[in-house]
């Protein structure tokens, strides 16, 4: 069961947040009552400014070229996730996949998200305070592998924690 914003927001900022990063990262979500569609977004800020920003727009997107492409996949649903994985690569969801995502950070052990294969759900298990230093350096070897949007969480954190070298904190 899904629950509601205000908790959720509570527990991925205060709760469950690093020490260190507590005050500069923010959750936004909103949803357009009176829009046709009742559409909405869910943002990540981090010291003010939206690092990642999700919106129905990318549903549309989505069900729009998996509509152009059918043709090379056997199926529409075939298709519609290999693009959703396509998208998510590059950093854009919706806001119920973030919503699907921290549900699953929610209820799954750390170490479980940490190595989900939904970069969301390792997002948000990247800045959970029960990721302790020694974890956090072994995670730092499988930096390169990450998507190029989630280095920057990956990063930021390192940094909160003093363990990022001088020279590597430049992707911003």
């Amino acid at each position: 069961m899904a629950r509601p914003w205000a908790e959720m927001r509570q527990l991925l900022e205060e709760e469950r947040l690093c020490p260190a990063l507590r005050g500069r990262v923010r959750y936004f979500a909103t949803r357009y009552r009176h829009a046709h569609d009742s559409a909405g977004r869910v943002c990540i800020l981090v010291d003010g400014v939206e690092r990642l920003n999700m919106t129905q727009e990318t549903e549309v997107w989505l069900s729009a070229q998996a509509g152009r492409r059918q043709g090379e996949f056997e199926s529409l649903c075939e298709c519609y996730a290999a693009l959703a994985e396509e998208t998510a690569q590059q950093g854009r969801f919706t806001p119920w996949d973030f919503g699907r995502a921290a549900e699953e950070y929610c209820i799954s052990p750390i170490g479980a998200s940490l190595s989900s294969p939904q970069p969301l759900v390792r997002l948000l298990a990247v800045l959970d305070r029960r990721v302790g230093k020694r974890r956090l350096r072994r995670l730092q070897e499988s930096l390169a592998a990450q998507p190029a949007w989630l280095r920057y969480f990956y990063r930021l954190r390192l940094e909160s924690e003093s363990l990022l070298p001088p020279g590597e904190r430049e992707d911003r």
